[in-house]
């Protein structure tokens, strides 16, 4: 089977040869307009739409490995450049010379993307499952902790020696092995992981658990190659935290990445390259359709070249950066531009970065992933409630009337939901508002773990949460609702007092014809009321005509 990044590559060197294809006529094309500055006496407007024309040729060209035409280009470019400031025809047809001269040379070799290995068909090293093997002597805190983790999804097998762990190793490689540092009679379990992973390509991920916090087990876990320590009794909230990241469970989407640029081949090039490396990318080569583009893509990137007919990059970065949607989107220029002057003229009317054609793919990769990643973070920050992540109370309710005229235009299920932890302030009067923040923060984790992709979670305000459940009808969105409430009141959330739980009341409702998102909303409230009246921990659903079942 040929491997994708074979079949990248491939591509690649394919737009190489329609490049070299094209390459002679785009010599006549500049031979003609080189002919037409000077067919009427000299004309600085000519000049320029060839400089333009050179400028083009010169980016593809070193892209593509043609560094003698580029720098041939290159050199003509700049003098037409002068000329045109200068106010002086050029007197020469030298650098034209050179130009086509450049043409009959070989061209290097391709700058391609670094080849990923492909994985073996089955490897020991590798996990097989999605399970945890969890180790403690301690047969009743296994159980404890193992029933919360599940709680969150995660399959979960417990054992209560190092031989049977080692055992179970020999038929199955867990995704995280999550032990105590040190067992009965001495045995520590650096000594058994150190065997463990001996050998291994990939080492199976580790924490450690303990009932001390002192420097030397610390120490101890981090130099069996521990990723966390968690002192007993165990934060399973703190916990899950960390599997989340360790087991990448809920993979990124990739990045957005809008390129801008009227040479299609060249836009085609880095659009190949930016999605082998797993972003999404989309290409308009005509400036004045990039605002239709930034409504229907939503990039979280713009890479745009400097000089584009019609509407320069400069000129289009000014534009977007006038509709205060965009004022933040990162844009990157991506230029054969080399003069520092123009480049920093370029980046002060709306840019963020400058990069020179020819550009090495992994160098490309590398700039944009780093802007698109810190972009969404600090739209994370506009976006999502600090404590939870979530969306927060503002977004909730636009993303609610988007997805309710949706449901009605296309008569499809939409059920909402209205979420309150029961009895919070007793909670943080008990515990304290730290403790509160991580019963908080373990409710809104178990709503991202369990709920799809596709649902929509709020924080509404406090303790107070929204779930949106797109193509859901009430029934279905009561009964997984439910099993959630079962599970978030099997948790035992830690403080100084010890172990606790919480429970949480739900009301759930479905728009009817006509209804907007804040008549929704009002609807789930009242069914929420009534769960509260009800005696609270249970899920009720609002019926026509305002009466609710539980």
């Amino acid at each position: 089977m040929t491997h994708p990044n074979e079949t990248v590559r491939e591509k690649l060197k394919g737009l190489r040869k329609v490049f070299e294809a094209q390459l002679p006529g785009k010599i006549l094309q500049i031979e003609g307009a080189w002919d037409g500055m000077f067919r009427d006496g000299w004309d600085p407007q000519k000049a320029e739409e060839t400089a333009q024309l050179l400028h083009t040729l010169a980016g593809t060209a070193g892209t593509f490995g043609y560094t003698s035409v580029r720098g041939a280009a290159r050199a003509l470019e700049a003098m037409l450049r002068t000329a045109v400031k200068d106010g002086v025809a050029p007197s020469t047809g030298e650098h034209l010379a050179a130009l086509k001269a450049a043409c009959g040379e070989t061209a290097v070799s391709l700058p391609l993307p670094a080849p990923a290995e492909a994985a073996p068909e089955t490897s020991p090293d590798q996990p097989d499952s999605d399970e945890i093997f969890l180790v403690d002597a301690d047969p009743l805190f296994c159980t404890s902790v193992a029933d919360q983790l599940r709680c969150y999804g995660y399959r979960v097998s417990t054992f209560s020696s190092h031989a049977a762990l080692n055992e179970a190793l020999t038929s199955s490689v867990p995704r995280i092995i999550i032990m105590d540092l040190f067992f009965p009679k001495g045995t520590a379990a650096g000594d058994s992981i150190t065997g463990i992973q001996q050998g291994r390509k990939t080492p199976v991920p580790v924490m450690f658990l303990s009932d001390g916090s002192d420097f030397s087990s610390r120490l101890e876990a981090v130099r069996s190659g521990g990723h966390a320590y968690f002192v007993k009794p165990v934060d399973v909230g703190r916990m899950v935290d960390r599997l989340d990241v360790l087991t990448a469970r809920r993979p990124r989407a990739p990045f957005r990445i809008l390129i801008i640029d009227d040479e299609p081949l060249l836009a085609d090039y880095h659009a190949t390259v930016l999605r082998q490396a797993g972003m999404t990318a989309a290409v308009v080569t005509e400036p004045q359709r990039a605002m239709d583009s930034l409504i229907d893509f939503r990039p979280e990137l713009i890479l745009m070249d400097v000089y584009m007919p019609g509407c320069s990059g400069m000129e289009l970065a000014n534009l977007i950066r006038q509709d205060e949607t965009y004022i933040d989107i990162p844009i990157v220029y991506l230029s054969s531009e080399t003069d520092v002057n123009r480049q920093l003229a370029a980046m002060g009317l709306g840019g963020d970065d400058f990069l020179t054609k020819p550009i090495q793919p992994d160098h490309l990769i590398t700039s944009v992933s780093l802007r698109a990643d810190r972009y969404r973070t600090l739209r994370s920050f506009m976006l999502y409630d600090g404590l939870t992540g979530l969306l927060n109370h503002t977004k909730t309710k636009e993303q609610l009337d988007i997805e309710v005229s949706r449901a009605l235009r296309q008569k499809t299920d939409l059920s909402f939901a209205m979420i309150d932890i029961d009895h919070f302030k007793s909670v943080n009067d008990t515990h304290g508002h730290p403790v509160g923040d991580q019963v908080i923060k373990s409710l809104s984790r178990l709503l991202k773990q369990r709920l799809r992709t596709t649902d929509t979670i709020g924080r509404f305000g406090g303790e107070e949460f929204a779930v949106i459940l797109t193509d859901t009808d009430k029934g279905t969105a009561q009964r997984i609702l439910n099993e959630l409430r079962e599970d978030f009141a099997k948790i035992r959330h830690t403080s100084r007092e010890g172990l606790f739980p919480v429970t949480f009341s739900c009301g759930v409702a479905c728009p009817a014809p006509g209804e907007t998102g804040a008549e929704l909303i009002e609807k789930a409230d009242k069914a929420l009321y009534r769960a509260k009246m009800y005696g609270r921990n249970r899920v009720v659903c609002e019926e026509p005509g305002g009466a609710s079942t539980g």
